[in-house]
């Protein structure tokens, strides 16, 4: 009876275990996917894709610039996206459905900020870096207001 209880109570807490860390990696992986799909395409492509296969996927540059000094390669894509498209699950938003139901009550009695209900389109610049054998080495999305380029 009692080696009965000790295994009911262990394999309980095994179960316990695996079902927590089951959820953890499905909440992982659905994050990452909800990301906007130039940075899923990028972080994979990461020391693996060339110039070209770039050139195939997102098309020609916006601007590119060769460093002398060291042979790397560094381009700039120039994009319009909405915060929807950069957030298409609303994951990166907490309480997203909430926070606009109370801008919009807000904005009918004239207290809310009538942008922050809006979806504007913004710059974004994702700055790729190649090295001298034309893999892609590193990459950074910023907005267009925070590079000088």
């Amino acid at each position: 009876m009692i080696v009965h209880r000790v295994l009911l109570t262990s394999t309980t807490r095994h179960l316990r275990t695996l079902l927590f860390w089951a959820t953890l990696t499905i909440v992982i992986l659905s994050l990452d996917a909800c990301s906007h799909w130039r940075d899923s395409y990028l972080k994979g492509a990461v020391e693996e894709a060339t110039q070209d296969d770039i050139v195939a996927k997102l098309g020609e540059p916006w601007r590119k610039k060769e460093s002398l000094l060291n042979g790397d390669s560094t381009w700039i894509y120039r994009y319009t996206l909405t915060k929807d498209e950069l957030d298409p699950m609303g994951v990166n938003t907490l309480g997203k459905g909430v926070t606009q139901v109370a801008n919009s009550a807000a904005s009918l009695v004239g207290a809310g900020d009538p942008n922050l209900t809006v979806n504007k389109p913004k710059c974004f610049h994702y700055v790729l870096t190649f090295d001298q054998s034309k893999i892609l080495q590193r990459w950074i999305r910023e907005s267009c207001a925070s590079t000088s380029q």
